[in-house]
């Protein structure tokens, strides 16, 4: 059967390669009044006689101070057949010395898979050396449906290493799904870092009028590597099996430069 609208979703699955990166970058140490540049590629490969997901990110992102900046990005996805285009921006604003704000939001001028608009926000507050906990939500509206998530986690720094418990939650189709997340990550050289995550929870879908829940799981390993002050190149490896629809396996590689 093929979902209703293959976009709307409410799980695990929902964080793509490129969303997992951003993450991995965010945790990086990072330098002030710097400007990085960065573009890259996706392609998931689906069981069944699905034709392949593909990915195209172009990404521009100015860093005012270590805990404050702001970007802009756009991508251009091919899912089932479709072809859209979906536009991004952020923004990071300390409100304390130890708090600090995120909000970001899309658009896509297509919307018959990506949202026709998001916006998320999220607190982020170290109440103790090395120990962060992140606490948001996001509201997304597609052509059917309206998404409404939050986001509670739990980040620890140990050394080179960090390590975070996620917990998700999500209104779609008029049926409610949670999702678990635990990331890893280690941290060498000056800036670059590899993480592994594993995610698993409930996910909604609209099959034939009717909603669904699903079980959703997913691996992903994503990682930053520089390779000098100015370049840098990313990557991304996920298997996704969502639920009885589809099994789906991406690889994603990008190019940074940063001035």
């Amino acid at each position: 059967m093929k979902c209703a609208n293959p976009g709307v979703v409410a799980g695990p699955a929902a964080l793509s390669a490129l969303a997992a990166l951003a993450l991995l970058a965010g945790a990086a140490p990072a330098r002030a009044a710097e400007t990085t540049v960065g573009i890259s590629h996706g392609i998931d490969k689906l069981t069944g006689p699905r034709a392949d997901w593909h990915e195209t990110a172009l990404t521009l992102r100015h860093q005012l101070a270590p805990r404050s900046g702001f970007g802009l990005g756009a991508t251009r996805i091919e899912r089932f057949g479709i072809h859209e285009t979906q536009f991004s921006a952020n923004a990071d604003l300390p409100l304390s010395e130890r708090l600090t704000a995120s909000i970001d939001g899309t658009a896509s001028g297509d919307h018959q898979i990506l949202a026709r608009h998001a916006l998320g926000a999220t607190l982020q507050y170290e109440f103790a050396k090395g120990w962060l906990v992140h606490g948001g939500g996001r509201s997304s509206s597609y052509n059917d449906a309206h998404v409404n998530q939050s986001l509670l986690m739990l980040e620890r720094y140990v050394g080179n290493y960090s390590f975070a418990g996620a917990w998700r939650a999500a209104r779609a189709l008029g049926a409610t799904a949670h999702s678990g997340e635990l990331r890893a990550n280690y941290y060498y050289g000056e800036r670059s870092a590899v993480g592994l995550s594993l995610a698993a929870g409930k996910e909604a879908a609209n099959i034939g009028g009717v909603t669904r829940l699903g079980s959703v799981r997913s691996a992903a390993l994503t990682g930053r590597h520089w390779l000098d002050q100015r370049w840098a190149v990313t990557y991304a490896l996920g298997h996704t099996r969502q639920g009885d629809f589809y099994t789906r396996n991406g690889i994603n590689l990008g190019l940074q430069a940063t001035y």
